[in-house]
């Protein structure tokens, strides 16, 4: 998880060259909740005077289940989306939601919802987590020491495949294409499309390495964490579960579950009975520090 050494002045001098005044709505994709698709408008971030970026999300129902219970829990029917608008504190890793608009068809804005929350603790791997890292600028320790940072790009695109991953994928679905084809062949396949960003065919590829070897607890953590950045999150979490039964001892499919219970699902009484499961089976580790560090701070939230 990044760290951000933001200060207020570092953050006018990062920011002002970028952060303009702009009428042009440009949504970026997010990763989602369970429950909506999830963008962020590339030109509403704007820098206030205590040094916060100001954001709009917009949220789309995955289905016709969730626009209802959407428009349930907004009490109008004619609910189709919405879009909130938050204050980020890159320096204290904290965020305020001030204004929720509820959307129509043709996006015609039906109210507006005033809210105002208090500055509260950004949660690890939740949709406000992912929304920070693109749009906080995140400091080099040593640059920052030496009066030489540079923000990172505001919009970072994810590098393309380079061309000797093209030629490997290329030699590998040859070979998945012949007789020659093993549970070897299409997990490495998988692998690959896992390295280069390209959820869907990973996906398809560690299907044909699972019917070759079912209970591969490599393939299903892999193929899981692949579900999870679609946006699937109830197929991640059975592929993390299907991992653990098949091997109760596996601490990679503990703390993947956990982390989809908590940050995904919003559901923490269950990610804390797999946290602390995770901990009895090891508790010295740089990711058991990490785990135990997540009970603590929501297990006392709990209380």
């Amino acid at each position: 998880m990044p760290r951000f050494f933001c200060q207020f002045c570092v953050l006018i001098t990062l920011l002002c060259g970028y952060l303009q005044s702009a009428h042009a709505v440009q949504w970026l994709a997010l990763n989602g909740t369970v429950r909506y698709k999830v963008a962020y408008d590339e030109h509403s971030i704007r820098l206030t005077p205590l040094g916060r970026l100001e954001l709009w999300l917009r949220f789309i129902p995955r289905g016709e289940t969730e626009r209802t219970l959407a428009a349930a829990e907004y009490k109008d029917k004619r609910y189709r989306s919405h879009l909130e608008f938050y204050e980020i504190d890159c320096s204290e890793q904290a965020a305020m939601l001030n204004l929720i608009d509820i959307l129509g068809t043709s996006r015609t804005r039906l109210k507006r919802l005033q809210v105002g929350s208090p500055l509260e603790q950004i949660l690890p791997g939740s949709l406000l987590d992912n929304a920070a890292q693109r749009i906080c600028p995140v400091l080099d320790e040593d640059a920052e020491s030496a009066g030489e940072s540079e923000p990172d790009s505001v919009t970072a695109d994810v590098l393309p495949p380079s061309s000797e991953q093209l030629q490997q994928i290329e030699h590998l679905k040859k070979i998945t294409e012949t007789k020659e084809a093993t549970l070897a062949t299409w997990k490495e396949l998988g692998n690959i499309y896992f390295d280069t960003n390209q959820p869907e065919l990973a996906i398809k590829a560690y299907d044909r390495a699972l019917a070759l070897q079912p209970d591969d607890t490599d393939i299903l953590n892999d193929q899981g964490a692949m579900y999870r950045q679609t946006g699937d999150f109830n197929k991640a979490l059975a592929n993390f579960e299907r991992a653990s039964r098949a091997d109760p001892n596996n601490l990679e499919s503990l703390y993947n579950s956990g982390y989809v219970y908590a940050f995904d699902l919003n559901n923490i009484p269950k990610a804390l009975v797999i946290w602390r499961r995770y901990l009895v089976l090891e508790s010295k580790s740089e990711t058991a520090r990490q785990v135990k560090s997540f009970i603590d701070l929501y297990g006392k939230q709990l209380e």
